[in-house]
């Protein structure tokens, strides 16, 4: 099982993150993005990759 975070700080809400995730973990609104279906992750880290602020990590639990 895996766990996204994001850095509420780092991230920018540009998006790219959201729009990569095959399993619909993340998602956003008007003033931040969020982890919102953990249990799915598929733990790829294809929102860590895509992040320009190195804003998400991805924790094997």
């Amino acid at each position: 099982m895996y766990l996204p975070k994001i850095d509420e700080e780092k991230c920018k809400q540009c998006g790219e993150c959201v729009d990569v995730c095959p399993a619909d973990v993340l998602g956003s609104d008007d003033e931040k993005t969020n982890v919102v279906n953990p249990a799915d992750c598929l733990g790829c880290e294809s929102c860590i990759s895509v992040c320009p602020e190195e804003a998400i990590t991805v924790e094997e639990i």
